[in-house]
């Protein structure tokens, strides 16, 4: 049989399980790279696959030497699993994954762009506009040597072919992460009204325009719930400790989520009101399949989840008001809940389902294979 070696950041590989348990199931011996750490529960999880332990990525640096290290740990792993197709995903899996694959003389690599992240945010910077360099640079220098790239937005893949960092012919738009349609299903709405945000914790999730939103309609409506859900952030633009107590009193903060199927069982509305650079963020399509009502704004990845009035509601970007005009809409009329929630668990059906989505990349795999 063949041997496929996925290859992500650990967060990210979390979030891979039904990719990694559907690809078992067919012609492909999977292999896993995973901090050592964390192998024991998947391999009991997943017997039939061969997880190899990784501890090569030096979180977010871009010192040279620390990704020089990355790229040679990269390297070893490749040579040590010897697969016949390598699968990345992640920025520098993808860029030092991709080239290290091809100086390994592997001849069947993939990727994943799942969001182009911090550097690809349209704010001025000179620090952001020289990383967006850099990363331009290192994908082209990566992907030349790639089958195939898929992307999760055609806004991504239209920036890559326009800045020749992949061909048309070999990239192509998958749904997302897709959504485990029977892990999310539809539940009862609470009593009262309740709009419900989760996300990282950073500005660029739009977590102060949720917090002033509910403040304006918390005034009008008092009977109305604001819950947000999330970690304490390391990165800089991070929302802090110290201004989540500030706002207590207006928005219900519950940590990070553990269970998010029961999370949203609780919410009439999931909020997303981000600017960051998203692939298609995956809170907002595990909305879709509770069926949730969503809002979100009109920005990259976002906009994919929402046919707007259909479903739930675009807003404009980093606007507060747009946002709570959004919001009014659903406390003036309650009936649209159920109705645009119905609409949302259709949609995730008809287009976000995972296996719908694995089953994408599977074929143009098989399609473009060597």
């Amino acid at each position: 049989m063949r041997k496929i070696l996925f290859l992500f950041n650990a967060p990210a590989m979390q979030l891979r399980q039904v990719l990694i348990d559907d690809f078992s199931t067919k012609d492909f011996v999977c292999c896993v790279a995973l901090p050592a750490r964390d192998i024991a529960p998947w391999q009991e999880k997943f017997p039939q696959a061969q997880f190899i332990p990784f501890d090569g990525f030096s979180g977010t640096s871009i010192g040279l030497w620390d990704n020089l290290k990355t790229f040679w740990r990269i390297k070893k792993l490749i040579k040590s699993v010897e697969p016949d197709v390598v699968f990345l995903g992640n920025v520098k899996p993808n860029i030092y994954g991709g080239i290290a694959a091809y100086k390994c003389g592997i001849k069947n690599i993939y990727g994943l762009i799942s969001g182009l992240g911090y550097a690809f945010i349209d704010e001025p910077g000179f620090k952001r506009s020289l990383v967006k360099r850099i990363c331009l640079f290192l994908y082209k220098l990566s992907f030349k040597h790639f089958n195939h790239v898929f992307f999760q937005n055609n806004d991504d893949r239209n920036l890559f072919i326009k800045k020749h960092v992949v061909k048309e012919q070999n990239s192509s738009v998958v749904a997302g992460t897709g959504v485990d349609l029977t892990a999310f299903t539809p539940q009862p709405f609470p009593e009262k009204i309740t709009f419900f945000m989760a996300a990282r914790l950073i500005k660029e999730k739009g977590v102060f325009h949720f917090v002033e939103a509910a403040q304006k309609l918390k005034a009008r409506y008092p009977d109305v719930n604001f819950v947000l859900g999330g970690n304490i952030d390391s990165n800089p633009s991070a929302i802090t400790q110290k201004q989540l107590e500030a706002c207590s009193h207006i928005v219900d903060y519950m940590g990070y989520v553990k269970d998010m199927p029961a999370a949203m069982a609780k919410c009439s509305v999931f909020v997303y009101p981000s600017y960051y650079r998203e692939g298609v963020p995956r809170t907002l399509l595990e909305a879709l399949a509770c069926g949730r009502p969503v809002i979100t704004t009109d920005n990259v990845g976002c906009r994919e989840v929402v046919v707007d009035g259909d479903n739930g509601y675009k807003i404009t970007i980093k606007s507060t008001e747009s946002l709570a005009v959004a919001m009014e809409k659903f406390i003036i009329d309650p009936s649209n809940i159920s109705v645009m929630g119905s609409n949302s668990r259709r949609l995730a059906e008809n287009k976000f389902d995972i296996h719908r989505v694995n089953q994408q990349i599977y074929e143009t795999i098989e399609k473009s294979i060597r």
